[in-house]
């Protein structure tokens, strides 16, 4: 299975990384460029906005979304 993450702070982090323990492709995106460069060295695909994420994932695709708070999760992502 391939799955989009967005938003890599201890939660969405730690679950990619047990995702990908267990055999699945991710691919990530957080507004820490440092963030996604961590994953990206433990496996997964980097992405450098959310739009990259969608090209990047086979159709129909599944993203799973970790935000801090309600407020981050609106403002613009790209």
């Amino acid at each position: 299975m391939q799955i989009g993450i967005i938003g890599l702070g201890k939660m969405g982090g730690n679950i990619a990384r047990r995702l990908m323990s267990k055999g699945h492709d991710t691919v990530v995106f957080d507004r820490s460029s440092a963030a996604v460069e961590s994953l990206v060295k433990q496996g997964a695909v980097g992405a450098q906005s959310v739009a990259a994420l969608v090209e990047k994932l086979p159709k129909p695709s599944a993203v799973w979304v970790m935000c801090s708070n309600w407020a981050s999760c609106w403002r613009p992502m790209t």
